[in-house]
């Protein structure tokens, strides 16, 4: 009788055993899941910190941005005059310009930074290495010529609207521009004629590829976004 008491309670023994050691494993098992599970979800925020922060430079670098900070700038009559003090005093409302805060909605962007860029014309930095990633530098440089040639237009006549009929065509001068600044070191004009060729396509490409990726409008885009903001 004795024994079979002992043998119980050995069996019983062994099976406490094994729940805390199965116990202890799920335990460890968790913990190292719930671990890896905050790892990636830190990963994830941090990336998705990046994207904005590269997305909200490569908006304030473009021709959308110029546009309607030369909009919002006439319309609101800004004097510059003012220093940032006084023009925080005067505009930082989200009720002063409208247009910001209804540009935050559309495009998802922070107000408080698109309302420095356009207010204190405030540039934030891109990094080197992001710069080169995604060919981002040849969409910067196709918006560049974008604006340079909206400004040779303003010189020759009033402001007005972008022209949804020139679009193509103004798209296709800026990227040919752009193309021809990379090329400037060429100087057989055979060679410079065919590497043009070649090039157009590619920053017509990458030009529309890093407008989608980050969510940015386009010259096609841009008037839609205008009377998005605009209308009330």
């Amino acid at each position: 009788m004795k024994n079979k008491n002992n043998s119980t309670n050995a069996r019983q023994e062994m099976h406490h055993q094994f729940f805390i050691v199965s116990k202890n494993r799920f335990n460890l098992i968790y913990l190292y899941s719930s671990a890896f599970l905050l790892h990636n979800m830190e990963k994830a925020g941090k990336t998705y910190t990046t994207f904005n922060k590269v997305r909200l430079s490569l908006f304030i670098r473009s021709y959308a941005h110029y546009y309607i900070t030369q909009y919002v700038r006439v319309k609101h009559k800004i004097n510059d005059k003012l220093t940032p003090r006084e023009l925080r005093a005067k505009y930082y409302d989200k009720h002063a310009i409208p247009e910001i805060s209804r540009l935050c909605r559309v495009l998802n962007l922070n107000y408080a930074s698109l309302w420095k860029s356009i207010l204190l014309e405030k540039k934030y930095a891109l990094n080197k290495k992001i710069k080169g990633k995604d060919n981002i530098g040849i969409f910067l440089s196709v918006e560049q010529e974008i604006i340079a040639l909206s400004i040779a237009k303003q010189n020759k006549s009033d402001f007005k609207d972008p022209d949804y009929e020139s679009e193509l065509a103004v798209l296709s001068i800026a990227i040919e521009r752009a193309v021809g600044n990379d090329l400037k070191d060429i100087e057989d004009d055979f060679d410079f004629a065919q590497r043009l060729e070649e090039l157009k396509k590619k920053y017509n490409y990458w030009y529309y590829k890093v407008a989608y990726k980050y969510k940015l409008p386009t010259l096609r885009i841009t008037p839609f976004v205008v009377r998005l903001i605009t209308s009330k």
